[in-house]
């Protein structure tokens, strides 16, 4: 399994994180999946820890027609990363993004998988040039 970022949601991840010094910004991944390969088309930013319930998360779904993949959060505390390690989020894509990173954006990607209980595995991601 691996994730593709699209040229705009490269640009826009990495404008959020030139802009981030002070803020940890969370949102979701919106596109769409095709075999093993996750396509992000856009991001969207969001409240801090996501979503305020799963009732908002859910009509978030409905608006994009089931298409948030997943979610990304710039140096994500070990609260919110409980959040998304759910049955919800199962096989849902996580970017874990480095805010301090000096040259370039640092993502890291995961895959909300379970095993005897809900957790992260890494996988790898391909990002335009």
């Amino acid at each position: 399994m691996d994730a593709y970022l699209s040229r705009e949601a490269y640009q826009s991840l990495t404008a959020l994180w030139l802009l981030s010094s002070n803020s940890v910004p969370d949102g979701f991944l919106i596109g769409h999946k095709r075999g093993h390969r996750f396509f992000v088309e856009q991001i969207f930013p969001s409240l801090k820890g996501f979503f305020p319930s799963f009732k908002k998360y859910w009509e978030l779904d409905k608006l994009y027609e089931g298409k948030i993949l997943g979610f990304f959060s710039f140096q994500p505390d070990e609260k919110k990363v409980r959040k998304i390690l759910a049955p919800f989020a199962y096989r849902k894509l996580f970017l874990k993004i480095n805010p301090h990173s000096q040259k370039e954006i640092t993502i890291k990607p995961y895959i909300v998988d379970h095993d005897k209980e809900f957790l992260l595995v890494p996988i790898k991601l391909k990002k335009p040039k």
